[in-house]
């Protein structure tokens, strides 16, 4: 390579770096685990439940010794945290602008809701009898010091239609009461205060800086107030940076440790700092394009694939460790690049097969799979290419290898040899495992419990709920959803859905319910509550004298009466509602698409579905959708697609195999370990007992991406007995690399990355096994072969 080429590559690499270390962002959001392009639209609206204005709230509760300091310093924080810019609004007291706002907007409609069946409620509740009583109520309302809005009011709504309607909103929202204007929980504890962000709660960048000034803000206040202040919060965005916090330093210990193994392994098979420094350049190149390119594809890189990614040196360094170790043994009978010359067929084939084996998880619906099959792909190749075309005009520069590698390297060679001499049929031994292996894959358990492959702090958990628990009991993964054509078909199939979970709740099957239907009802109810009251000859003078009766002045509610006279207004349409200055309240409840509605209605207190799915029957287009199982569900059909693009995959790399060898003994001993490691690993976690999961099934594309390089580096060096001890030690260097790699991958806090790393650790070593074992049995380089295959 000339020094021109060289600097221009520097240059490149150097600005790679610059733009990775200002644009790389790690994403948690657990949406890119859901499928894309779904005709579901359960699916969509899952993705969006999940990023919705309900998981970017954040609960913060205040205790102190005393009450009255936790108020202080709730209204000192709240006044801190609306100046900051991540926070959309804050909510520590009630809004009197939002109540005027109520006001006028709902008032002149105040008769159209004032019943859900209005047919068989409003005869009774417009009875003599029902007025006089509700005349009494009234008249001992006004005797209390909390009489001045029923004053307002009562002349132009004797029938209490918007004390009902504020009433209900009333009910949606946390059970919290006013203590000196603060909002607290109802035991008088805590002092609480709500906001939302900007950001979503998955982007853990914008969640992390917040969480840290709002602390850093309330330990400010806490010293400064002193009496035992004490913070705790609900935020779907604190597990999101725990996530990443996890992540990162497993990301870290991982480079760290196979940092330091890989150069331990250097130390004791190549005894250079430059030979390690060489052979760093492919993983490391194959590292920097797929980050690079993946930023500049997606955006950000999810966490899983960072890990992920950083694991991939133990793949790409197979191609460097192979050109060292073989013009390290055999530096004085050929140049670098002729051996490189000669090797590019097997490394070509073996990066190919690996990309081919990838295929699979590029196919899927899945965003963060995608992702993973991007990055992986884009590394292999880019560590080939660096293998190809930098490495040779840097081995010149490479020493020469110890003799402990040479001797190494001869003892593999021989062994080998007393390999090939064992009969046959203990050679085919690991075929009659293989079949008991395959017997036992029925019982593999597959755990699709989506929630198990992620660890969280047990003390944030315990947080989350005891401020859950102040304050609202929502569930936050099971909802019920209306979806129709229009807003105004899926406002009337809501209607519909809270009168049967109103059925629920009095059963006993719900605690309660927050829904659209408290703050707007369909057209044709409105309607027929209008309907009812004008077919009631005389309401007025029948309200009139009810009240009368009770002592209140005749005449007294005339503006009720010209209401009634008067023609009645239209219904309050939801475009009217979302151009109103209370259009933020309908953002949890109303999702639309291009050519349907779903309508969103939360459960508190959900103990058993049956009971109400079955108040649920018979609704046409009503799903009760519990989160979880829905996306556990998404993962198993995922899994299960996954298992069956491993044999797709599988076939790629088979026809790559027939292309290449074109006979039927080379292909059988390159693509045999493969197959074998994934029967024997699934295997081995039916006996144990051990679930299966879908990282395991990942962890298998990457063994038998593996898994047939080694067999294709020992078949296409059988021919030459003085490189087979060369190829035995590279892929034993290339093994140890991998396992140490996987290996700390095994140590990860988060179940996902253990998966793969005990799985991928196990099934290498496997590989590096089988692979000299089926050249043997399958008789590759014996005495009478043609050994160049």
């Amino acid at each position: 390579m000339s020094r021109r080429a060289g600097l221009a590559l520097a240059a490149v690499a150097a600005a790679m770096i610059a733009y990775c270390a200002v644009h790389l962002r790690v994403g948690t959001d657990i949406t890119r685990f859901l499928p894309v392009g779904s005709s579901s639209e359960l699916a969509v609206l899952s993705s969006r439940l999940a990023d919705s204005p309900l998981t970017r709230t954040i609960v913060l509760s205040i205790g102190a010794d005393d009450l009255s300091t936790a108020v202080a310093a709730a209204r000192e924080l709240s006044v801190a945290l609306r100046a900051h810019p991540e926070v959309a609004w804050v909510r520590s007291d009630v809004d009197e602008t939002a109540i005027e706002n109520i006001y006028q907007l709902y008032f002149p409609h105040r008769l159209a809701f004032l019943s859900d069946a209005p047919e068989r409620e409003l005869p009774q509740r417009l009875t003599e009898a029902a007025l006089r009583q509700r005349a009494r109520e009234v008249r001992q309302r006004l005797t209390s010091p909390a009489s001045s809005l029923l004053e307002r009011l009562v002349s132009a709504d004797p029938l209490g239609a918007f004390e009902r309607l504020v009433a209900g909103l009333k009910a949606g929202q946390p059970a919290l009461r006013l203590v000196d204007g603060q909002l607290t929980t109802p035991d008088g504890r805590y002092a609480i205060v709500l906001l939302g962000t900007h950001s979503s709660a998955f982007d853990s960048g914008a969640q992390g800086r917040l969480l840290g000034d709002l602390r850093a803000c309330f330990d400010d206040i806490a010293v400064r107030r002193g009496h035992g202040l004490d913070l705790e919060l609900s935020a779907v965005g604190a597990f999101a940076v725990d996530a990443e916090r996890s992540i990162k330093a497993d990301v870290y210990l991982i480079a760290l440790c196979s940092s330091v193994g890989v150069a331990l392994l250097f130390v004791a098979f190549v005894a250079s700092l430059r030979g390690l420094l060489i052979v760093m350049i492919a993983p490391l190149s194959g590292i920097l394009v797929a980050t690079t390119l993946g930023l500049l594809v997606f955006g950000q890189l999810d966490g899983l694939t960072m890990a992920f990614g950083t694991s991939l040196m133990g793949i790409a360094i197979d191609y460097s460790n192979h050109l060292l170790i073989h013009h390290g043994l055999a530096r004085h009978r050929t140049s670098p690049g002729r051996l490189a010359a000669r090797l590019r067929p097997s490394l070509t084939l073996g990066a190919l097969t690996t990309v081919a084996s990838f295929v699979g998880l590029g196919l899927t619906p899945f965003p963060a799979f995608r992702q993973m099959a991007f990055f992986a792909t884009t590394g292999v190749l880019a560590g080939l290419a660096a293998s190809l075309w930098l490495l040779p005009s840097l081995l010149a520069y490479a020493p020469a290898l110890p003799e402990r590698s040479a001797h190494t390297a001869a003892r593999l060679d021989r062994a080998f040899l007393r390999l090939q001499a064992l009969p046959r049929g203990l050679l085919f031994s690991p075929l009659v495992l293989a079949a008991l292996a395959a017997a036992a894959i029925p019982a593999v358990q597959w755990s699709d419990d989506l929630s198990k492959l992620s660890h969280f702090d047990p003390k944030l958990v315990a947080e989350d709920q005891r401020v859950r628990e102040r304050v609202v009991r929502l569930d936050g993964s099971r909802f019920v959803i209306a979806l129709a054509s229009d807003p105004e078909a899926a406002l009337a199939k809501n209607d519909a859905v809270h009168a049967r979970l109103e059925q629920a709740v009095a059963a006993g099957a719900l605690e309660g319910t927050r829904s659209l239907h408290a703050l707007l009802w369909s057209a044709d109810l409105q309607r027929r509550n209008l309907a009812v009251l004008s077919g009631i000859p005389d309401l007025y003078a029948r309200v009139d004298a009810a009240f009368a009766a009770e002592g209140f002045r005749p005449g007294a509610f005339r503006s009720f009466g010209e209401t009634l006279a008067a023609p009645p207004p239209p219904p309050l349409r939801l475009a009217e509602l979302q151009s109103s200055p209370l259009a933020a309240l309908l953002a949890p409840f109303i999702f639309e698409f291009e050519d349907s509605v779903a309508v969103v209605t939360y459960l508190r207190g959900f103990r058993d579905p049956e009971p109400v799915r079955a108040a649920l029957a018979g609704l046409e287009g009503v799903h009760l959708l519990d989160q979880r199982s829905f996306v556990d569900d998404i993962y198993r059909e995922f899994r299960q697609t996954s298992l069956r693009q491993v044999l797709f995959g599988g076939g790629l790399v088979l026809a790559l195999l027939v292309l290449r060898y074109r006979a039927w003994r080379p292909v059988a001993a390159a693509f045999a370990p493969s197959v074998l490691v994934a029967l024997f690993v699934l295997a081995v976690l039916a006996w144990l007992g051990e679930p299966a999961n879908l990282l395991h099934v990942m962890s298998l594309v990457m063994v038998t991406g593996m898994g047939v390089d080694y067999g294709i580096f020992c078949v296409d060096s059988i021919g030459r007995r003085e490189e087979f001890g060369a190829t035995l030690l590279s892929l034993l260097l290339s093994c140890l690399t991998t396992a140490f790699v996987f290996g700390t991958l095994a140590f990860s806090d988060q179940p996902s990355l253990r998966a793969i790393g005990v799985t991928t650790g196990v099934g290498v070593v496997l590989s590096y096994l089988l692979a000299p074992l089926a050249v043997a049995a399958l008789g590759l380089g014996s005495r009478g072969e043609d050994r160049r295959v």
